[in-house]
């Protein structure tokens, strides 16, 4: 009957991840070879791009951690991430080292700081919608240079990013001021092996992630699911493979920037729209730092809410730049 048909549709609606995970299972089964080799390759960016340099990253700053360093580091940006964030200074550090080395680094170092209580909820929570960025060696090398063949989409691209993070963080500044100040570093009886073993820990998730996102993407493509959206888009004037990417981007960066620099477009609109795919991470990303960002039961909405936030003045950021110069 009708009325059952619309209860249907209206379960669908509300089990779309569910439904999700259905046909996954179904195209896994489908098309074997192709779920087999794309994972293959999914590993095989993570144990030779991502592991060589994160895995160093997570350790040390993790080792970091359990010094003395972070207490003097915090007091002297303290006055100033209190005053426009409201939260300690150790905010400066996750940031500076999320910059440095990109995603997801700013979320596990929030995570690190928390469980150590070193910082509050709602401290971990603001920092996160500020530390949440790409690195120097992905924006300029790979994607600029890499594929885009231009050193200076990769600059606007950056400032962009690193700006439309910080001014994002304003957004969603902690009320939480009784624990602004750093707290005392835990007695940890063997650290380094403690830090090993967390890193390690961690870095396998992120690598299962990447593996599994790029695999589910590749089906995706394979089996033209984007391509009703990319029709619809294209009555006003949008190309199909514009918006396969753009789509493709928001599943997984690195893949939808690759396609983007593959269409002919000017280097303002590559700019624009691999500012806004790289700032909003894409759902791989998310799902990276969610791993980390659940210590403290951080809700996926607003974390989604802080990377789309995020993106849109980065965007808006880039567009100012492109004008300028």
């Amino acid at each position: 009957t009708s009325l059952e048909y619309a209860l249907f549709l209206c379960w669908l609606l509300c089990n779309l991840f569910v439904v999700f995970l259905i046909l996954a299972i179904i195209f896994l089964v489908i098309m074997p070879n192709l779920a087999m080799t794309s994972f293959f390759k999914g590993l095989q960016i993570w144990a030779t791009k991502v592991l060589p340099a994160l895995l160093p990253f997570f350790v040390l700053t993790k080792l970091l951690s359990y010094t003395n360093f972070l207490s003097t580091f915090g007091r002297f940006l303290n006055p100033i991430t209190s005053r426009i964030y409201g939260v300690g200074g150790n905010a400066g550090y996750v940031y500076l080292l999320s910059v440095i080395s990109g995603y997801p680094v700013g979320a596990k170092l929030t995570s690190d700081l928390y469980t150590s209580k070193q910082i509050s909820k709602g401290q971990a929570i603001t920092i996160s919608s500020f530390a949440s960025t790409s690195g120097p060696l992905f924006i300029l090398g790979t994607v600029a240079i890499g594929m885009f063949g231009s050193i200076k989409i990769g600059v606007i691209i950056m400032i962009s990013h690193i700006l439309g993070a910080l001014i994002n963080g304003l957004f969603y500044k902690c009320k939480d001021t009784q624990n602004v100040a750093c707290l005392s570093q835990p007695n940890i009886p063997n650290p380094l092996g403690e830090s090993m073993s967390s890193s390690i820990s961690s870095i396998l998730s992120v690598g299962g992630f990447i593996a599994i996102f790029y695999m589910l993407l590749q089906l995706l493509i394979a089996l033209n699911i984007f391509s009703p959206i990319a029709t619809l888009f294209e009555l006003v004037k949008v190309p199909q493979n514009l918006t396969t990417a753009i789509l493709s981007g928001i599943i997984e960066v690195t893949t939808g920037c690759l396609m983007l620099s593959n269409i002919p477009l000017s280097n303002a609109v590559l700019a624009t729209i691999a500012t806004f795919l790289i700032s909003f991470g894409g759902l791989s990303i998310h799902a990276q730092a969610f791993t980390f960002l659940k210590s403290f039961q951080m809700p996926y909405k607003l974390f989604f809410l802080q990377k789309l936030t995020q993106a849109i003045f980065s965007t808006l950021i880039c567009l100012c730049l492109i004008f300028l110069l």
